[in-house]
This record gives structure tokens, C-alpha cells and sequence, in this order.
């Protein structure tokens, strides 16, 4: 019935407002009778329905609603496993949450956590319950993403590599496949059991991912696939909340009634995709998220689970700082608003803090950084981008009437009545029936307009009915930019009869109610404000804005720079350009009300600050307000609150304020100027000690206890191409890094025909009997690289010896396919995928083929840093990038800056002391340089952990950031470099520094400890 009359009141404005003639190509939701009966839909639990229940989370066609409370849910993604030092979960979720996000979207992985068939992990980096209870201690809502199949960029799309031997078609109901994925699917549900919520953050859970199109539906067992995931969590304890789907595009799969429907579907979407080599070209808006959503669910609420906040970039790329131009607050300005004017109630960001493909969990596209051109860097430091989030994410949450609101109109000038004297201008028109708020979404009719339009917009006020704004000059829309303006807006007890400046946030302090709006700097803005009270008109700040007294309401007009106040009865107007509304922060004081700590409604109590560069959180202490957060330099602030807050700390100091002109209390928080005299070492001036880290070129070295490669068939549809022997990797154990492989011959040989596969951009060296015959890279610009190459190498009768002949060949492999298609690409061999020994005698073959891998293979004994952080570099086998390692027999004369004159690989150690200040975040990185005329690939190891893989000529990544917790910044570290030289001159690294990313007295924690995990003496010892 509630479904029924919202509907009705939604047609029945539309009329009303077409009769005052405002409104034009009306669109409204309307239920049918299939629709209607979807209302109320028990999904897996007696206890939990769409829409009437005694759950604790539940949903209508307008919002999820939390103990019965409409929420917005505006939340980023984030990986944890992609940031491996645990104490620092809580800092970027401090940002999320500080920048005005109520929720975090996670993918879980599965390969990371299950590193053979018979193990699963949720510890160290896959620690769930400790992430659930930082999310719940920061006060962030969680919607789980644990696949079994999660895509995102990583190895196997998150399917761990042992899964490559199994003959069953992933991501299908095989029997293999789901004996395979059981374990891990019943872990993950009983270790989230807990922290359902009330109890815990977790407010829904993503059965698969991205799965199947319409035209795969062809392959047999999909929806069965799906059915199994969905009763396997409801089966294991995950019965109080919702389950969900990211659907690839809006095509509708799970979103209906059938086998394998989740209970709230939703999708993904990249309007402007991955193509960062055209950071300034855009494509055009639609409409079709609303037409979608009403087509496939509109008794639900329009979810937008995966909606883009960055790009990733390829190898040979134009790399992240130009995805982030692609993807940048232009973009969040003009894109996400056209989500809200198709009344998104639930929109995630991905990325909005990517992190790192640290050890070797990056699929083969991408490389080591994983930046994504998000909203918070892969070094943790902030992006404007932050600040256009805020912006949006602080209005979302102080208007509450979003979320009830119905579409009245949607156009340009041309389709009946227009709302806009320009056609260049496009405008969504929605209503809200709570308070009769009236949003208006404007927008350029086209994004390939890039200069200002100037207009006039027609509106509906209930106070001066229809009316044409402002009255006095013209709107002023940027060329790339968006604009929500609101009419009927109420605020506590006043109300903004109309603004064409845009609303941040309000808040009431003693009973005066405070509200901030803002403009692009220089544009001229014009609000009419109606209050209880309009007496003692005051105005503080810039000359340029004006105010005028109408019998129960003041018109405030002008052009807009810096702050200005203005002042009447219990009602502040805060008056700014976008960049210093930017600047403020509206922390809830965590100490004050009652109100759950995921509540991020006008009701709870707030204060606003302008200037820090973050601001954490804010607690009340007497008539004190003590914040916490983090500046990059000696900063002003401003704080207002309620006139019982008379003194200020800053991170448990006291700050010294006076009330200043604006009204607020304002005082100087100091920077301090040691941190900026931090050093770092050198990497030119620390000692190196250096090793051979290819004795197997050695003529008497002994392979004997190598794996033997001696399989002759697989169960995976990628089959040799030639030779008796299967030579992939996987079939013997060992899914990630680089390889050793050593083959066996006698006889006359005059070559070999060789097929290596590595993923793109990986490459190879062959060796014959220790002599040198050839090296080769493959390539990536685009999703069609080149993954494979096909050498020939021809003998000389000077490298052939009498009896035995080894044939080393070194390769690595950029990281196992993903498996979108739902074709199990992600078996895709890495290895040699066929062989040929030319001879004059036919019968003449390789007698045998024996392969290093990663020290244990899938039972490697490092539990802490996982499966995929080592390969099989003789280095790696015997521990020598472990903290603890003993160098005093290398060779000391030596340094990565002086490389080696032939081809091979060397590696480097070294030891360095850090000892920063306490509460300092001073995130550091270790910068390289391209170099195409000595090629090269290099690993860096920190503390035992592989955090990099820079390729001198493929780049783009010449900086590799190392976060606190892995790189110890107050004591020793471990350091080694591998350098791997592809051609006969050998290579050298022209540069190697560790260099500072940013400076910042931080509220993070005082020490970040280094995350406890084992060295050479547990692992090798």
C-alpha cells in the first residue's frame, strides 16, 4: 500500500507541476501489478523483507533503511589486502569516513587466502574479523565482496592458481569447482556471521561478480552457480541482511525472480572506461541509469554497487596521474550528479583508495601500483578530488528529503516548457514530498562544451510559487561542471526558499541554524532565506555580496570569494567560493547524543573547522572541543560550534583561539619544523653487498632436487603447442613470480623452437650451457598485448659439449589471467607452452625438464606475507631477501647504481636505520628511471616483503610507494634489489632514491609498527 501511494503522489505532482507549466518530459515510477507484488519479498530469512520487517536492514524502492531509518549509502571501495600493513586500515578509513563517506565496499580474495586446496587464512592482511571491527570502531558501514570470482585487476580474478589444474569450468556449478571455492565461501560466511548488522558493519554481501551477459547464457550451470553461493552464505550464519549482485551493464541478471536472484541487484558502470591516453576526452551523459532501474528492479532502490572513481593503467601506459585527469573532480562534479538526478540511493566508488599489487597478485595487465587515479593516493595522501566528494557526500547526508523524492521533469529548452533559457543547458527536476524540497540537477546538454553557459532557470517555490532565477544577472555553469540547486530547502528552522548557490552541509548550534553554500570563485549567486526571525541583519566578509530585507525572508546576492557570514534572527548563512568551502570539515562529536556511530544525519550533533588538511574526529571534553586529525604546514582554523565550546585542542594540545570576526574561535596550530628536516638516506651512499643469483648457469650445478617437469597431459583447455612435456608452472605447484627452468639433452643439436607464455609484458632469457643466446619482452598498450613470444634460438658447436646439454631458460610472469568471460582464461598456462630441439636426428629430444618455483610451492611456510610474494629466483629459494639474512660472504664492492657488463641477473642488499618523530606520516617511495638502451627488470624486496617491479622499458611506474608498517620507519630496514639484465651490455640503474612523498603531522598514530613477520632464521634457518 505504502508502495502504491508513494507511486500515486509521485503522478499526481507530476500533474500539478505540469499544470504551472515548469516541468517537461515527465518521468515518474509507476508500478505494475508484477512490480507491486514485489514489495514484500522474504529472501532466505523469516526475518528480513523488502521493505516491512523486524530486521535491522531493510530496503524500499527509494533507500535502505537502518532500524527503520532512510540512509544514503555514499561509499568508496577499498582492498585491504592491497595495503598489507594492517595498523593503517584504520587511517584511510578515518579518510573515508572524515570526507563524509557512511560506507566502504571490500573484495576479499580468495587465492590470498586459500594458498593450496586443503588451507584458508583469514589472517594478516586477510584478517576480516580485524577489519570488521575497525570499520565498526571508525563508524563505516561495510558491504562484502568475496566473489568467489572478484575480477578486480588481480591474479586469477581473485581464483587461487591451484584452481588452474582442476578440469571443471570455473565460475559454473562443476563439481570441482565448487569443492574448490566451498571451504572459502563457508570461512568467509562464519567469520562475517558476527558482524551482521546491529552487531556488527556489514549491511549486505555480493554473491559472484560481474557475472554472466545475456549471451553467455548459453553455458550451462550459471544460475545454479549462483543459487549455490547465496544458500552456502545462508547456510553458514548470513541470514540478517541483504544479498546482492554487481551486474556487469544493466542488463537485469539475478534482478528477477528465478534461481539464483539475490535480494537487492545493482550494477556496475565506466562511462569514460580505462583509456587514460585521453585524459581530457569525455563522453556524453545518459539517462539510461533510471531507465534501467525502472526496468529490471523498481521496488528496490537505484544501486549503483561499482560506479567509476578511477582508472587503471597498462603497462607502456600513460600511467596514473593521467587517470586521474581522466577520472578527476570534474569528472565526480558532472558524473556522479547525473547518478543522483537518476536518484541514486546507493552509489560506491571504485577506486577511492586503491593501494598496491605488492608480491606479485596483480593480474597481467596491470602493473605494480594501483593507484587507480583515486580520490586517495596510493600514498595516502589526499586528492581535490577528496574535496568534491566531501562536498557531495556532506549535502547527500543533510537531506534527508533526497531520498524520497520522484522525478518531475527532465530536459533542455525545445521539449515542451523549458526550465532553462539556454539550450545548452540540461536540467533533472525532482520533488520530495516530505518537505515539498524541490532538487534541480543541472548540467551541460553536452559534455563537449568546455566554456561557462550563462542562463536563467524556472523554478517552483512554495513561498513565491513559479518563478525565473535569479532575478537579477544569470546562473553560471562551468564547462565541465554540475551543479544540484535546491528551492523549499528547510534547515532546522529556517528554510532556503531557493539558492543558485549549491548547499555543502547545516548544522543548529544554540538554536541558530548554520548552513554553508558555495560557488565557483567569481560567479554570482542569489538565495532567498526565510526564517523565524529576520531581525539584526549583520554581514562579515566580502564586499561583493549584498543583502536586501523582504517582509518575511532576505535575498543575499552577489558575487561569491572567500567566506562571508550573514547573519538575522537564529539563522547563519555561510557564504563561499567552492575552495574554501572545500576547506571545511563537519566532524560529528562522537561523545554527544544519542545516535549510533554509522549515523551520518543532520540530527547528530556536529561542529564545522575550516583549515586542517584532515580532521579525524572531534570529541567533547567540558568546553573543550578536542579534534583530532593532520595538517601539512602551520594552519589557521576556524571553528564554529555552540557558544559552551570556549578552548580547542588539536591531537591532545592545547591550541590558543580568540573569537574572531566571523564569529568563530580561531587559532594557529603549529607545524612542526622538524618534520620537514627529516632525512632519508642515500641509496648512492649506503653499502651494497651484491650476489650471482643465476649459479644455476653453472656447468656442475646440480638439479637433481628440482621438480620434476615430467607431466604429459592437463586438464585445462589451453593445451601445448608442441613438445612431450607439459612445462606450465601451475601443473607442479607454482602460480607466481619467475622461474627457473632447466632441459635436458645429448646428441647433435642445431637449435631450438621455443613458445613462452608470461602474461603481457613478461620477460624470458635463455641460456646454453652457461652461454648467453637471447632475451625478449612482450608488450602492453592496451588489453591486446603481447603475452607470448616465440624465439628460435640456432646452436654453435663451441657452446655444445659431449653428453649432457642444459638448456636455462629465466622467465617471469606479470600475473595469471582474470576470467570475465566466464572461459576459464584465467588457466591460461604461464611457462613454456611448447618446444621443439632441432636436430639432424628426428629422434633427438630433451631427455628430461626439471623446474624451480617459489620456495614450498603451494605449502610455502610464510604465513604472513602469503602464496604470491615470492618466485624462483635462486635469491628467493634461499631466503636472501629476508629480514636476517646473512650477506658477510657477498661481494661488497658493488651497488645497483654500477650494475653488471653482461646479461643475468644480480642481486643487492642493504641496510638502512629510519628514526622519525612520533606522529609524523611522512609516506616515502623509491623513485627509478626508464631506461630503453639497457634493459632491465627489477624487484624490490622491503623487510622480506616484494612491494615492486619496475620494467626500464615498459614502465610507466618509476616510483614505488612503500607503506609504514612495511618499510619501518623507526629502525632498521632490509633492503634488496634484483637486476636482471636482458641484453649482452649488461644494465645499471641510472637512478635509485628514496624519496619523501609528502610531509605531514599526523593523528594517525604516533608509531605505525612494522607488521611482525617471519625472517630468514624461521623460514630458511
Amino acid at each position: 500500500m505504502i508502495f502504491t501511494m508513494k507511486r500515486l503522489l509521485t503522478f499526481v505532482l507530476g500533474a500539478f507541476y505540469l499544470t504551472c507549466g515548469t516541468a517537461i518530459n515527465v518521468q515518474r515510477r509507476q508500478s505494475t501489478a508484477d512490480h507491486s507484488n514485489q514489495y514484500i519479498l522474504p529472501v532466505g530469512s523469516p526475518d528480513f523483507y523488502n521493505g516491512q520487517s523486524n530486521a535491522s536492514v531493510t530496503f524500499d524502492q527509494h533507500s535502505v533503511l537502518l532500524d527503520g531509518k532512510r540512509i544514503m549509502f555514499f561509499s568508496g571501495e577499498f582492498h585491504p589486502f592491497r595495503l598489507p600493513a594492517p595498523e593503517l586500515w584504520k587511517d584511510v578509513l578515518q579518510k573515508f569516513k572524515a570526507a563524509g563517506f557512511n560506507g566502504v565496499s571490500v573484495y576479499w580474495h580468495w587465492g590470498l587466502t586459500a594458498p593450496n586446496s586443503k588451507e584458508v587464512r583469514f589472517t594478516q592482511h586477510n584478517d576480516l574479523k580485524r577489519f570488521y571491527e575497525t570499520a565498526k570502531e571508525v563508524g563505516l558501514l561495510v558491504i562484502v565482496r568475496p566473489g568467489p570470482y572478484v575480477n578486480a585487476e588481480t591474479a586469477g580474478g581473485g581464483i587461487p592458481g591451484w584452481v588452474t589444474n582442476i578440469a571443471g569450468l570455473a565460475r559454473t556449478n562443476a563439481t570441482d569447482y565448487k569443492d574448490a571455492w566451498l571451504p572459502y565461501l563457508e570461512g568467509f560466511a562464519k567469520e562475517t556471521t558476527p558482524y551482521q548488522y546491529p552487531n556488527g558493519p556489514v549491511i549486505a554481501i555480493q554473491s559472484e561478480n560481474e557475472y554472466a551477459t545475456t549471451a553467455q547464457q548459453h553455458i550451462p550451470g550459471l544460475d545454479e552457480h549462483m543459487q549455490d553461493i547465496i544458500d552456502t552464505l545462508r547456510n553458514n550464519g548470513i541470514t540478517k541482511i541483504p544479498t546482492i549482485h554487481n551486474d556487469k551493464n544493466p542488463s537485469g541478471q539475478y534482478a528477477m525472480k528465478g534461481l539464483g536472484k539475490v535480494d537487492l541487484y545493482g550494477w556496475d558502470g565506466y562511462p569514460l572506461g580505462f583509456d587514460c591516453d585521453k585524459p581530457t576526452q569525455w563522453n556524453e551523459l545518459s539517462t539510461q541509469a533510471d531507465t534501467s532501474h525502472q526496468t529490471w528492479n523498481p521496488a528496490e532502490p537505484l544501486a549503483l554497487f561499482e560506479w567509476q572513481g578511477g582508472a587503471f593503467s597498462y603497462w607502456s601506459g600513460p600511467g596514473y596521474d593521467d587517470c586521474y585527469l581522466l577520472i578527476n573532480e570534474q569528472f565526480a562534479n558532472v558524473y556522479y550528479k547525473n547518478n543522483y538526478a537518476a536518484e541514486a540511493a546507493l552509489q560506491n566508488l571504485y577506486m577511492t583508495y586503491g593501494g598496491t599489487n605488492w608480491g606479485n597478485m596483480h593480474t597481467h595487465t596491470i602493473y605494480s601500483s594501483y593507484d587507480y587515479g583515486a580520490a586517495i593516493r596510493e600514498d595516502r595522501t589526499l586528492s581535490p578530488k577528496l574535496d568534491e566528494l566531501k562536498l557531495q557526500a556532506y549535502f547527500l547526508h543533510a537531506s534527508p528529503d533526497y531520498l524520497t523524492v520522484g522525478r518531475i521533469g527532465n530536459g533542455t529548452v525545445g521539449l515542451g516548457t523549458a526550465y532553462s533559457d539556454s539550450p545548452d543547458i540540461y536540467t533533472t527536476h525532482l520533488h520530495s514530498p516530505d518537505h515539498g524540497t524541490n532538487f534541480y540537477i543541472i548540467r551541460q546538454a553536452t559534455n563537449q562544451k568546455t566554456t561557462n553557459t550563462d542562463f536563467k532557470l524556472r523554478i517552483n517555490a512554495t513561498d513565491l510559487g513559479e518563478i525565473t532565477v535569479p532575478t537579477n544577472g544569470s546562473i553560471t555553469l562551468a564547462g565541465r561542471e554540475s551543479k544540484i540547486l535546491v528551492s523549499d530547502y528547510v534547515f532546522g528552522t529556517s528554510k532556503l526558499v531557493y539558492s543558485t548557490a549549491e548547499v555543502m552541509t547545516w548544522a543548529t548550534f544554540d538554536n541558530v541554524d548554520n548552513i554553508i553554500v558555495y560557488a565557483l570563485e567569481g560567479q554570482y549567486v542569489e538565495l532567498q532565506v526565510s526564517a523565524k526571525s529576520i531581525s539584526g541583519l549583520s554581514k562579515i566578509g566580502a564586499d561583493s555580496i549584498t543583502t536586501t530585507v523582504g517582509e518575511r525572508s532576505i535575498l543575499i546576492s552577489g558575487t561569491v570569494s572567500g567566506l562571508s557570514i550573514i547573519g538575522f534572527g537564529k539563522t547563519h548563512i555561510l557564504v563561499a567560493d567552492k575552495k574554501t568551502a572545500s576547506a571545511f570539515w563537519a566532524p560529528k562529536i562522537s561523545n554527544e547524543g544519542h545516535y549510533t556511530q554509522y549515523d551520518a544525519s543532520p540530527d547528530v550533533p556536529s561542529v564545522f573547522i575550516r583549515g586542517p588538511y584532515l580532521v579525524r574526529s572531534v570529541s567533547s571534553q567540558g568546553s573543550t572541543l578536542a579534534f583530532t586529525g593532520d595538517i601539512n604546514g602551520t594552519t589557521t582554523i576556524d571553528v564554529f560550534a555552540p557558544a559552551k565550546y570556549r578552548s580547542v585542542s588539536w591531537n591532545g594540545v592545547g591550541v590558543k583561539v580568540a573569537k574572531s570576526q566571523l564569529g568563530s574561535l580561531r587559532g594557529v596550530v603549529e607545524f612542526s619544523d622538524g618534520l620537514n628536516e627529516v632525512r632519508v638516506p642515500s641509496m648512492a651512499d649506503v653499502e651494497w653487498s651484491c650476489a650471482d643469483s643465476l649459479p644455476e648457469l653453472a656447468a656442475d650445478y646440480d638439479d637433481s632436487d628440482w621438480v620434476l617437469a615430467n607431466k604429459t597431459t592437463t586438464k585445462r583447455p589451453q593445451q601445448p603447442f608442441s613438445g612431450k612435456y607439459v612445462l606450465y608452472s601451475s601443473e607442479y605447484g607454482f602460480h607466481a613470480g619467475q622461474w627457473v627452468w632447466r632441459g635436458h639433452f645429448s646428441g647433435n643439436a642445431t637449435g631450438v623452437e621455443l613458445t613462452i607464455q608470461g602474461g603481457f609484458s613478461f620477460g624470458y632469457s635463455a641460456f646454453l650451457n652457461g652461454h648467453f643466446l637471447g632475451s625478449g619482452e612482450g608488450s602492453s598498450h592496451s588489453q591486446d598485448g603481447v603475452d607470448i613470444l616465440r624465439p628460435t634460438f640456432n646452436f654453435t658447436q663451441d657452446i655444445l659439449i659431449n653428453g649432457d646439454n642444459v638448456l636455462t631458460i629465466i622467465h617471469d610472469s606479470t600475473g595469471m589471467n582474470q576470467d570475465y568471460d566466464i572461459n576459464d582464461e584465467f588457466k591460461t598456462p604461464r611457462g613454456i607452452r611448447g618446444y621443439r630441439l632441432l636436430s639432424d636426428d628426428l629422434d633427438n629430444d630433451f631427455t628430461g625438464w626439471r623446474l624451480a618455483g617459489n620456495f614450498g610451492g603451494e605449502n610455502a611456510p610464510d604465513f604472513v606475507r602469503g602464496p604470491y610474494n615470492e618466485g624462483g629466483w635462486w635469491f628467493e629459494r634461499i631466503g636472501a631477501h629476508l629480514p636476517g639474512f646473512n650477506v658477510s660472504k657477498w661481494d661488497k664492492s658493488c651497488s645497483p647504481l654500477q650494475g653488471r657488463t653482461t646479461p643475468g641477473v644480480t642481486v643487492y642488499r642493504t641496510a638502512f636505520d629510519l628514526s622519525f618523530p612520533p606522529g609524523s606520516d611522512i609516506p616515502l617511495a623509491f623513485d627509478f628511471a626508464l631506461d630503453s638502451d639497457h634493459p632491465h627488470r627489477v624487484l624490490i624486496y622491503v623487510n622480506g616483503w616484494q612491494f615492486g617491479r619496475f620494467l626500464s622499458t615498459h614502465g610507466p611506474q618509476v616510483s614505488y610507494p612503500i607503506p609504514e608498517g612495511i618499510l619501518n620507519h623507526y629502525g632498521t630496514n632490509e633492503i634488496l634489489i634484483s637486476l636482471w639484465a636482458l641484453d649482452q651490455s649488461g644494465a645499471r640503474l641510472s637512478k635509485l632514491d628514496l624519496t619523501k612523498r609528502a610531509v605531514i603531522s599526523s593523528s594517525k598514530a604516533q608509531t605505525v609498527n612494522i607488521v611482525p613477520a617471519p625472517g630468514w632464521k624461521e623460514l630458511r634457518g
